[in-house]
């Protein structure tokens, strides 16, 4: 679950999910009173989620499905997760607290770095939730938490029960890290107005960073040296084998939230982080590192020059009992050595004479053009690296609405567009598996080796479309049904033939027991 219950949960999943095991645990029915003991006030929850996925490809049986998001097993029953929730919140009466999710299922090696871990080896993933929450009465109530925890960026939630469409969307999957280990403070300001500050190890998730870079770089091979056939990250005894990030510096972020009128409320996030020990290179040290082979020196990374900015806004507005309408908006930018290690662009820069000017150094200072290169036509004009400080931006829209026709029906509706052209992901910014054609995929494989396949880009940009009918079978039996529809302006999926298509259908029934 990405449990934002003290901060956007409090409207979004209320709102959006009647009966949802958020609506049960953020806001509690009544205070605790001295009278009680401590264990009396431990609130117990849980739920069992299963499904079955049909999506119109080629992929089935023990293929993993990456076109999608968490719903990865194709035209097969799965068990999406299993879940035990307990929690004693922490309010003016009674000012400790804790909250501890224990998960188990088949969409839980999404939510953990490195995506497709399953062996608990490298990540805790059992261990979702785990933190400590302590009261502090200052204004309407500071609550301060400090553990692992549900990022607070994005509007969806890691439990499918608790969104308005099952699926998860590729807005929240691509875009935005899922869960953090570190510290927050949400401050109540008034009974309007709530602010919110977060220091997180890794603006990427919580998981391990590998040999040091980011995710998405180098990011899947383990730590440890392999040189003597050792297992990397097991025999390693220079790493932690379970580490969020190997930048000494925390990311940030914040939050604010404003209940403006009973049927309208704002919600605005942000994140900002550098997980990189090495920051791009600049052109001078580029040129010595790359071109003149005295390599070995690196440029430091910096908040300034590598980092990583997420700003996030979202709005939710009630205009009656029944319908709810949400708008939510991602601006992302990758910086310098951010960019870089997420499979950025490489951008002309420097030249041989550029970079004798730059320097001051003379023509006989600076080692001459390689022979084969002055053969090829190559000058000292002729550029040979790029800028340092290189940005990508990519930006996500996102609209869902949900209407409740009565208590035991509703329909749900989402629209999704991933702008990245300016950064040309396959799938933008942040997918699993990036760049990586899967080992049993055949069909694409023997089209890799004859270069018949198209590149598979979606020219940067993606979109989804999904209604879902949701049935509240009884109060504690909920079923959804998405009818899912993914396409884009390139080549990004398959049909059932494997062939390249621009589209992708699929139904899938998801049946949530909560208690």
């Amino acid at each position: 679950m990405r449990n934002k219950y003290t901060l956007l949960v409090a409207s979004a999943a209320i709102l959006i999910s009647q009966g949802s095991l958020f609506a049960q645990t953020a806001t509690p029915a009544a205070k605790p009173t001295k009278d009680k003991a401590w264990y009396d006030l431990v609130n117990f929850s849980g739920y069992v989620d299963v499904y079955y996925n049909y999506t119109s490809n080629n992929r089935q049986g023990g293929t993993q499905d990456t076109a999608g998001t968490f719903h990865t097993y194709n035209k097969q029953f799965a068990v999406n997760a299993v879940k035990l929730s307990m929690e004693k919140l922490a309010d003016k009466e009674s000012p400790w607290g804790f909250r501890l999710d224990m998960q188990n299922g088949q969409n839980l090696m999404y939510q953990e770095r490195p995506y497709q871990t399953t062996n608990s080896l490298h990540n805790m993933q059992l261990l979702q939730q785990a933190y400590v929450s302590f009261y502090f009465p200052v204004l309407k109530g500071l609550t301060v938490d400090a553990g692992k925890m549900a990022t607070h960026i994005g509007l969806e939630l890691l439990d499918s029960k608790d969104n308005i469409a099952y699926t998860i969307g590729y807005v929240f999957f691509n875009t935005i890290p899922f869960i953090h280990t570190g510290a927050r403070a949400n401050l109540q300001i008034s009974d309007k107005l709530t602010t919110s500050l977060y220091l997180y190890n890794s603006a990427q998730g919580t998981g391990y960073t590998a040999n040091g870079n980011q995710f998405g770089y180098n990011g899947l091979t383990a730590y440890g040296d392999t040189s003597a056939g050792l297992s990397p990250s097991l025999a390693s005894t220079q790493q932690h084998a379970y580490v969020d990030g190997p930048n000494p510096t925390r990311s940030i972020g914040t939050q604010v939230r404003y209940e403006a009128t009973d049927k309208f409320t704002v919600v605005y996030n942000t994140l900002f982080a550098n997980d990189n020990i090495k920051g791009r290179d600049n052109n001078a040290l580029y040129y010595i590192n790359n071109r003149i082979g005295n390599g070995g020196f690196a440029q430091q990374s910096n908040f300034r020059q590598d980092h990583w900015m997420i700003q996030n806004l979202i709005l939710i507005f009630k205009p009656t009992d029944r319908l709810t309408t949400i708008f939510d908006f991602t601006h992302g930018e990758r910086v310098g050595q951010t960019n870089t290690a997420a499979f950025g662009w490489e951008e002309p820069g420097i030249s041989r004479g550029s970079f004798k000017t730059a320097t001051g150094l003379s023509d006989a200072q600076v080692a001459p053009l390689p022979a084969a290169l002055v053969e090829a036509g190559f000058t000292d004009s002729t550029s040979f690296t790029r800028p340092n400080t290189i940005k990508r931006i990519y930006q996500t829209y996102q609209l869902q609405a949900k209407y409740q026709f009565t208590e035991k029906f509703a329909l749900g509706f989402r629209y999704e567009y991933l702008d990245d052209k300016r950064y040309g992901g396959i799938l933008p910014v942040n997918p699993p598996l990036f760049n990586v054609t899967p080992a049993d995929r055949y069909d694409l494989r023997f089209q890799d080796a004859l270069g018949s396949r198209p590149s598979g880009s979606n020219l940067g940009q993606i979109r989804t479309i999904t209604f879902t009918p949701t049935i509240n079978f009884t109060e504690n039996l909920q079923v959804k049904i998405d009818l899912r529809r993914d396409y884009g302006p390139g080549s990004q999926f398959v049909d059932v033939n494997g062939r390249a298509a621009s589209y992708q259908n699929g139904i899938i029934i998801g049946a949530v027991a909560k208690f």
